[in-house]
């Protein structure tokens, strides 16, 4: 018997919803927009979200007012919503883990998302705080056929625990185990180390860019050193954003995650 006839219609919605993201190739070009949200700044609206829209990513990160103002900017690319904070730099940053979920999955369907994001500190001193919004996040959104990302950070931003690459890996494969879909995280040294990360985890691992970077030549290096360990893609923010012509480094960011195409 065929086994796609036991798969329910949650699973059939929730692999549709995968592929707005993640091409036929497993690969994954995404650009993270939802700076804003806690930082007070970030990407500027109009010009630049359409030159970011001008360089076709897969798919878009962004917060609830960059999705609802760019419905139509961003109409063919994947939409992951960023759904947990509550949080802000404009004070003094808490060494607690006090940040919530914001909206629901529903909330996140009915704006038109293919999937939500929250983040992920293993090995944080109070750890239990988002390793708990994941699991029950992950139920929520397995009843509604939703993927889920979870960006594994280890030991926090504040870096309770190294960054390593062993560290890397197991927080990567304790956020699946507690449901996430795929994984955003560091590169945590060179990226041929990466390969290390993307074997222990049982997901799909996308990385992430961090603070700007010199060149863009090194943030074309890093996407493509990534994707030759195993990475399924990149979520990169302020090095595509940030940049003088996205769209051209976005050309430059599709071949170096999915190879050159006729």
């Amino acid at each position: 018997m065929r086994e796609d006839h036991f798969i329910s219609a949650v699973g059939a919605g929730k692999r549709r919803r995968a592929r707005h993201l993640v091409r036929a190739d497993g690969r994954a070009l995404l650009v993270a927009l939802d700076h804003a949200a806690y930082m007070g700044e970030g990407p500027p609206q109009g010009a630049l979200m359409r030159a970011v829209a001008d360089g076709r990513p897969d798919g878009v990160l962004a917060t609830w007012q960059v999705a609802r103002a760019n419905a139509d900017v961003f109409a063919d690319a994947g939409l992951i919503l960023r759904i947990d904070g509550g949080v802000s730099e404009l004070g003094e940053r808490s060494a607690a883990d006090i940040s919530t979920i914001l909206y629901r999955t529903e909330q996140a369907v009915a704006l038109g998302a293919d999937a939500v994001a929250i983040m992920v500190f293993p090995g944080a001193p109070d750890e239990e705080h988002s390793l708990r919004r994941l699991a029950q996040l992950s139920a929520e959104c397995e009843l509604l056929g939703v993927p889920l990302m979870a960006e594994s950070i280890p030991g926090g931003w504040g870096r309770a625990i190294p960054w390593t690459v062993e560290n890397v890996g197991r927080a990567a494969r304790l956020s699946v185990e507690l449901g996430a879909d795929i994984v955003k995280t560091v590169c945590p040294g060179p990226t041929a180390e990466f390969a290390a990360v993307v074997e222990a985890c049982p997901a799909p691992v996308v990385a992430l860019g961090g603070p700007r970077m010199e060149s863009e030549d090194d943030v074309v290096a890093l996407a493509a050193g990534v994707v030759a360990a195993g990475a399924a893609g990149i979520a990169f923010g302020r090095n595509v954003w940030g940049s003088p012509d996205p769209a051209k480094l976005l050309a430059r960011l599709h071949e170096a995650v999915h190879g050159k195409t006729e």
